[in-house]
């Protein structure tokens, strides 16, 4: 009876852990997805909760193989239709015998479909029927930002300095350091800090423009970009007068 009670505990466990399919192998006879009814078989499994992937980013899956008794089979792992704008590397990916499990990284470009997905994986042994399992994937919008300029037209005398402001918008999850970069500034105008970056936790970062004696006359349109670690980019322009002192 403690014996019993044992087996099914580890069952329960291990069925609540992960996500488990049809077996196969030489000794695969059913679709039963409870592991070591027969020798010669072999499970694959994944996690239980879906695999969340951004656009633009990417994401590891583990891939594990539970073998019953006599299989020692290398396991070429193969997956079905992935979403348009994901791809998978490696691109032959492969249990070896010895191995418990083979990581997958899926790629998602920044146009791949919002929503969530699934996609059987398959194992196919060197020899016997093939095993089946589900990979389930969410892929989500990209997080980013969005850079705030001032509305109004900065207005400067040579020789004058003036702080600007330059916000951000983070979208939901976003919490990377931001570095400012700034184009099509007038000769003679320099920036203070030379490059001014909006940190992780701020909301903006305060920029002094420094007009020469000598800067250039005009209105200027300048642009202000912005790009992170993570790939994310954002640039929006605000306008300059530099007039007379």
């Amino acid at each position: 009876m403690k014996n019993t009670c044992g087996i099914a505990f580890f069952a329960i466990l291990c069925l609540s852990g992960c996500n488990q399919g049809t077996p196969g192998g030489p000794g695969a006879t059913g679709t039963s997805p409870t592991f070591g009814n027969a020798n010669d078989t072999f499970h694959l499994s994944l996690p239980l909760v879906p695999s969340s992937l951004q656009q633009g980013q990417q994401t590891q899956v583990l891939v594990s193989i539970e073998r019953a008794k006599n299989f020692e089979e290398d396991v070429a792992i193969k997956l079905g239709e992935l979403p348009s704008g994901v791809t998978l590397l490696p691109l032959s990916p492969m249990i070896k015998h010895g191995d418990t499990n083979v990581a997958l990284t899926l790629n998602a470009s920044d146009s791949a479909p919002l929503g969530d997905f699934k996609i059987k994986v398959t194992g196919h042994p060197t020899k016997g029927s093939d095993a089946h399992v589900d990979l389930k994937i969410g892929i989500h919008a990209r997080s980013g930002f969005s850079l705030d300029t001032p509305e109004r037209t900065t207005s400067l005398k040579q020789g004058e300095m003036k702080i600007v402001s330059i916000g951000i918008q983070r979208d939901r999850g976003f919490s990377l350091d931001v570095p400012l970069h700034f184009t099509d500034m007038p000769s003679g105008v320099t920036l203070e800090p030379i490059a001014p970056i909006i940190k992780d936790g701020e909301s903006n970062a305060q920029v002094m423009l420094n007009t020469s004696a000598e800067a250039a006359l005009g209105d200027f349109s300048v642009e202000v970009s912005g790009s992170s670690a993570s790939g994310a980019k954002s640039s929006k322009k605000f306008n300059l007068t530099v007039s007379k002192d």
